[in-house]
C-alpha cells in the first residue's frame, strides 16, 4: 500500500491541527484553478465553514496529509448531511420541482388518507408561513410588527419579496436572504412545532388553490384532531380571514420556482422523488493539492467520509435507500469523473443561484443494497488505488472486471473528448485527455500483468509504456 500519505478524519478533538492546513490548501487550489481559467468551478468553504463542518455531528471532514515531518495536507474532503428542508443546500428539492412528482405522492396515500394529509397540509403550512414571515420581518423591518395587522405585516413582507425579485442583481435567486430564511423558518417550523416533515416534503409545492380544492370539509374521522400548530389553532372556518396571507404565500411560492434546464441525462428521474435530507448523503467538496497529485487520494478519501454518512444515515429505520448526490460546473471533469467514480452518474442541469449553472448528480443505493455497495467501492478502490487499509482479499477476476470496467469508462470518455475537440470548441480539454491516455496504459499494463502473469516485470512495463492509443 502507498505509504506517502496518511489518511484522517478532523475532529473537535484534532482540529487545532489539522484545520489551518485546511484553509491554506482550500486558497492554492483556488489560485491555481483560477489562474487555469477555470472561474467559478470552486467556491471555498473558508475557515469559519469548515471548523462548522468539523464540529457538526451530521457532516464529515477527511484528509490526507503527507507521511513526513511536514504533515502537510495535500487533499481534503466535505460530505455533508442534515441540510435545512428546501433551503440552498438541500439538493434534493429539483428532484421533486418535477411535473409527475404530485402523482407519486398521490400513489402514497389512499383517497381517504390524501383527503386528511391535505387538510393537515394546508393549516400547517399556513402556519409556518405565517410563523416564518414573523420572524424575518423582525429581522429586516424597522416597524413595530406587534401593532401590524395580518395584512399589514403580508403586505410588508411582499413588497420586501417583490424588491428582491424585481432586482435585476438579485431576482429573489436561491441565495437571496429573504428566500433562504423563509424556507429554513417553515422548515424548521414544520419539524420541530408541527412535527410534519414528511407531509411538508410531499406537499411543499401545492399552493393554497389546489390544497382547496381538494380539500375535504367534513368532520376528520372520529379520534382524529387537527395539531395545535399556533396559539390557537386555524379552524376552517377562519381561512376567509386570511385571505390575503394565502395569497402572499402562492405568490411567493411562484417566485422560487426553480429552474430546470434539462433532465434528459436523468434516466427515471421518479427513482429520486423519496430523496430528502434524512436520507441524502452529499459529496459537498474534494480537493486535491495541485503539486501532490496522489493517485486516487481524492476518491479515497470522498469514500471514507461517504462511509460514515452512510451509517448516520441507516441508523434512521424509516430510510429506506441511501441517496448520494453532488452539484459541480459542466466544465469541471475533474468533480464529474469523482462523481461517477461512485455512481453518480444521473445528473440534471440547473439554476443553483443567479447566474451559477451546475449539473446535479446522483445515485439511490436501497437499504439492501448498502452493504454490497460498500464491498464493491473498497474493491474498487484497493485494485485500482492500492488503498486497502482492512485487508480485504480480492480475487483475480475481480481484478479484471474492476480493470476491464474502468479501462472501458475511460475509453468512452477519451472518445468524447476527442470529438469535442475536434469540434474545435473546447481546446482547454487537452490536458484531461493526455491524463486520459497515460489512465488507458497503465490500466492495459495492469491486465497485461494479470493475464500474463508468468511474464517478468520489466517487460511488463515496456509493454505497458509502448502500448499505443488507438484512434477514437
Amino acid at each position: 500500500m502507498n505509504k506517502n500519505y496518511k489518511v484522517i478524519e478532523v475532529t473537535k478533538d484534532n482540529k487545532d491541527k489539522y484545520l489551518q492546513g485546511i484553509v491554506e490548501l482550500e486558497e492554492i487550489v483556488l489560485e491555481k484553478m483560477e489562474h487555469d481559467g477555470k472561474i467559478g468551478q470552486l467556491f471555498i468553504t473558508g475557515k469559519e465553514g469548515i471548523e462548522e463542518y468539523i464540529n457538526s455531528a451530521s457532516n464529515h471532514v477527511f484528509i490526507a496529509t503527507k507521511n513526513d515531518r511536514s504533515n502537510t495536507t495535500i487533499s481534503a474532503a466535505y460530505i455533508t448531511q442534515g441540510q435545512i428542508d428546501f433551503t440552498y443546500n438541500d439538493i434534493t428539492k429539483y428532484f421533486k420541482c418535477d411535473s409527475n412528482f404530485q402523482q407519486y405522492v398521490k400513489s402514497k396515500y389512499t383517497e381517504e388518507e390524501f383527503k386528511i394529509a391535505i387538510r393537515e397540509v394546508y393549516i400547517e403550512k399556513l402556519c409556518a408561513f405565517r410563523y416564518a414571515r414573523d420572524i424575518v420581518l423582525k429581522e429586516k423591518s424597522t416597524s413595530n410588527i406587534g401593532k401590524m395587522s395580518e395584512d399589514e405585516r403580508n403586505d410588508a413582507f411582499l413588497k420586501m419579496v417583490e424588491h428582491e425579485y424585481n432586482d435585476p442583481q438579485s431576482n429573489f435567486h436561491e441565495k437571496s436572504e429573504i428566500r433562504e430564511n423563509l424556507n429554513k423558518y417553515m422548515s424548521l417550523y414544520m419539524k420541530n412545532i408541527a412535527k410534519n416533515m414528511d407531509k411538508y416534503n410531499d406537499f411543499y409545492w401545492l399552493d393554497f388553490e389546489y390544497l382547496r380544492q381538494n380539500l375535504k370539509r367534513e368532520t376528520l374521522p372520529k379520534g382524529k384532531k387537527m395539531k395545535k400548530m399556533t396559539d390557537d389553532v386555524i379552524q376552517v372556518s377562519d381561512f376567509g380571514k386570511l385571505a390575503s396571507t394565502i395569497n402572499t404565500y402562492d405568490k411567493i411560492l411562484q417566485y422560487q420556482k426553480y429552474k430546470i434546464y434539462d433532465r434528459s441525462n436523468c434516466r427515471d428521474i421518479s427513482r429520486y422523488y423519496p430523496a430528502n435530507t434524512a436520507n441524502t448523503i452529499e459529496l459537498d467538496t474534494y480537493i486535491t493539492h495541485p503539486d501532490s497529485r496522489e493517485n486516487g487520494i481524492a476518491r479515497i478519501i470522498t469514500f471514507e467520509g461517504i462511509k460514515k454518512s452512510i451509517e448516520t444515515v441507516l441508523k434512521n429505520k424509516k430510510n429506506k435507500a441511501v441517496f448520494l448526490v453532488s452539484t459541480l460546473h459542466e466544465e469541471n471533469l475533474s468533480s464529474k469523473y469523482v462523481s461517477e467514480f461512485f455512481g453518480l452518474e444521473d445528473y440534471i442541469f440547473v439554476n443553483r443561484r443567479n447566474g451559477r449553472d451546475r449539473q446535479v448528480h446522483i445515485n439511490m443505493i436501497p437499504r439492501d443494497k448498502v452493504n454490497e455497495y460498500i464491498a464493491n467501492m473498497e474493491k474498487k478502490i484497493a485494485v485500482l488505488y492500492n488503498y486497502n487499509p482492512n485487508g480485504i482479499p480480492v480475487s483475480t477476476e475481480d481484478r479484471k472486471m474492476i480493470l476491464n470496467s474502468q479501462l472501458n469508462y475511460e475509453l468512452n470518455e477519451i472518445g468524447r473528448l476527442n470529438r469535442i475537440k475536434d469540434m474545435g470548441k473546447e481546446k482547454r480539454y487537452t490536458g484531461y485527455i493526455q491524463g486520459k491516455e497515460s489512465k488507458i496504459k497503465h490500466l492495459r499494463g495492469l491486465l497485461y500483468k494479470l493475464n500474463e502473469p508468468a511474464k517478468a516485470s520489466d517487460e511488463v512495463n515496456m509493454k505497458a509504456q509502448s502500448d499505443d492509443i488507438p484512434s477514437l
